[in-house]
């Protein structure tokens, strides 16, 4: 029985950036989607046809990215397109090292996300619950 690869474990840094800047599993494959080759502009209804998800939630996914500086809006573009245009070249090499990452330990990066993302719900609904002394 041949064993499974190693995968290198995250950094710290890298952790710490999918745990604050990566809501979730869509928000990741829209990333990839404009960081992958050629690094073509896309609209709302491009992402949305190669993530299988509808129009809005394609669009609510490239508006989240344009606010934390990952894509911009082409200026005069007709389409609404956006391209991958990371704020600065710190934040380009972080996605560089998250496509790297999750390309290697796809299984890993998701858990990460999923984990983070549970932790909130739980917190948010932990903050409705009434002790019995209440």
């Amino acid at each position: 029985m041949a064993a499974l690869p190693m995968h290198e474990p995250l950094s710290d840094d890298l952790r710490r950036f999918i745990l604050t800047s990566v809501p979730s599993v869509p928000y990741l494959e829209a990333i990839l989607q404009f960081h992958a080759p050629p690094r073509a502009p896309r609209s709302a209804a491009s992402l949305a046809a190669v993530l299988y998800i509808g129009e809005s939630a394609a669009q609510a996914l490239i508006t989240a990215l344009a606010v934390a500086g990952i894509v911009r809006k082409l200026p005069h573009d007709a389409e609404d397109r956006h391209e991958y245009a990371p704020a600065d070249p710190a934040m380009a090499a972080m996605i560089d090292r998250l496509v790297r990452a999750y390309t290697s330990d796809l299984v890993g990066v998701t858990r990460l996300i999923h984990d983070a993302t549970q932790r909130s719900a739980q917190r948010f609904s932990d903050a409705f619950k009434f002790g019995k002394g209440s």
